[in-house]
């Protein structure tokens, strides 16, 4: 009984790869796994599958892999190799992509590896052409188009100069700097005293009455005005500079 432990012992202790015990009995690392999977290998299976799962997302933007940590050589034993690829918390376009690599000799799990991966998405986006003042409203001239990194924020971004022009920036923006839209706010289009036309729906019936603003607004903000006829506050969605909407 004290022989066969010793021996699973000694079996386990040449097949965790511990050189001195390995030799010392007549047996190197390089006989009992004689196969080698490389770093580089590793990492172009790891980018493959980025790729295809990019591809697969129907992603058209430029973007650039690069590794941020790749294991080391891996050394296996005699058999068929195959991967299992994977990306446990999916895609990540900010901060680093996870990447397992379950390895299999002849269909039987030896080892799983875990790679990081940066991807970096670029997109064509409005930016500052000059130096552009809080409260300033934006002009064609002070906008321009140009490529960058977008990571993971590519719904906050404007592609088409048209978007921009005619709002109203939030705070003072950089030559270069891109337009994000949260920097950015509709201008008011109706001012406090002005006299709009309130449009309510009744029983399925369109109803017009005047109202006096109380407060400025933009367009699809709310605010509060005042029927001139009822002298009845309301409180109303700015549909245009003239109209507003009662929500209720």
């Amino acid at each position: 009984m004290k022989r066969l432990l010793w021996a699973l012992t000694l079996a386990l202790w040449l097949a965790a790869g511990f050189p001195a015990a390995a030799e010392a009995y007549g047996t190197t690392p390089e006989e009992l796994y004689p196969q080698v999977l490389s770093s580089e290998e590793l990492e172009q299976l790891a980018i493959g599958y980025i790729e295809a799962a990019l591809a697969e997302g129907e992603e058209t933007r430029r973007h650039v892999v690069t590794a941020a940590y790749v294991p080391r050589p891996l050394r296996v034993p005699e058999g068929e190799i195959t991967c299992e690829v994977a990306t446990p918390n999916g895609l990540r376009y900010w901060g680093n992509t996870a990447v397992t690599v379950n390895v299999l000799v002849d269909g039987v799990p030896f080892r799983r590896l875990t790679c990081q991966f940066r991807i970096h998405l670029f997109d064509t986006i409005v930016v500052a052409a000059r130096s552009i003042q809080a409260r300033q409203t934006l002009t064609e001239s002070d906008l321009r188009v140009e490529e960058q990194e977008i990571g993971a924020a590519s719904d906050k971004y404007y592609t088409d100069i048209a978007e921009a022009v005619g709002l109203v920036s939030s705070r003072r923006l950089s030559p270069g700097q891109p337009i994000l839209r949260t920097m950015v706010k509709k201008p008011q289009i109706i001012k406090s005293g002005d006299l709009i036309t309130i449009v309510a729906h009744v029983n399925g019936v369109e109803v017009k009455m005047e109202g006096m603003a109380l407060q400025p607004g933009r367009e699809g903000e709310f605010i509060r005005v005042r029927n001139t006829l009822s002298r009845k506050v309301l409180r109303v969605k700015v549909i245009d500079e003239a109209t507003a909407e009662a929500t209720g």
